[in-house]
């Protein structure tokens, strides 16, 4: 598929997703099935935790659903219940998710769900939160009104890609990580810094989801990955 075409996906809709939400409020059966999903969860992570919210996030609370976008399942928590040091309960609660979103390929009408714990006092971008505990909108989308630059999406994906090719290239003679690292972490920057100043349909969002979208993001992952399977290695 071209970049165009692609990035033709990533243009706004005029409704929620049809597939789980009827006249702006979760179905029914999806509401039941995703806190059944939710409760496997917790019980996987083998912890007891105090549960304050389970949310819907993401690209299905929003307007900007694609066929990539997950069903975005985060459990609210506070770290500190679980024990004082909040930097160990992050790294455990991490793990976990890691490991359960690995061993388990859960859909519902074949949409991936992806499994978070939340702590309730991080600062939150999103613009739509739908609280599936309460059944209710706890921040309500708009219709965006907005769109974005197609020939610049365009030309920084076209851009991007050469520059994440040439890395993977370079990392596979030196086996390094550093240019890896240095990548990553630039890629996550332009999008974070284009979710504050313009939302969810600012064009550095989009080059990001269409990279993503593509794989070429979790080619980094996977190099960076390779090369450091392969220096433990003898």
């Amino acid at each position: 598929m071209s970049i165009s075409s692609k990035i033709k996906q990533h243009l706004p809709h005029e409704e929620l997703s049809v597939k789980i939400w009827k006249d702006e409020k979760l179905k029914p059966n999806i509401r039941e099935q995703l806190l059944e999903i939710a409760d496997a969860f917790i019980e996987y992570l083998g912890i007891s935790i105090d549960v304050l919210d389970i949310t819907l996030t993401g690209s299905y609370a929003n307007y900007n659903y694609t066929p990539y976008s997950d069903i975005d399942l985060h459990i609210i928590i506070d770290p500190k219940s679980i024990n004082r040091d909040i930097d160990l309960v992050e790294e455990f609660l991490k793990a976990k998710k890691k490991l359960f979103n690995f061993r388990h390929d859960i859909r519902v009408l074949n949409i991936e769900v992806e499994l978070f714990a939340q702590d309730v006092n991080a600062p939150s971008v999103e613009s739509g939160i739908y609280s599936i505990k309460d059944d209710k909108w706890l921040i309500k989308p708009d219709k965006f009104r907005s769109s974005f630059d197609k020939r610049n999406v365009s030309k920084k994906v076209r851009y991007l890609r050469k520059q994440i090719n040439m890395e993977i290239d370079e990392a596979k003679m030196t086996r390094s990580t550093t240019d890896l690292d240095k990548l990553i972490k630039k890629i996550n920057k332009m999008r974070q810094s284009g979710l504050e100043k313009g939302g969810e349909m600012s064009d550095e969002n989009i080059i990001y989801k269409v990279l993503r979208s593509e794989g070429d993001i979790q080619k980094l992952y996977d190099m960076r990955d390779n090369i450091f399977d392969i220096d433990l290695s003898l």
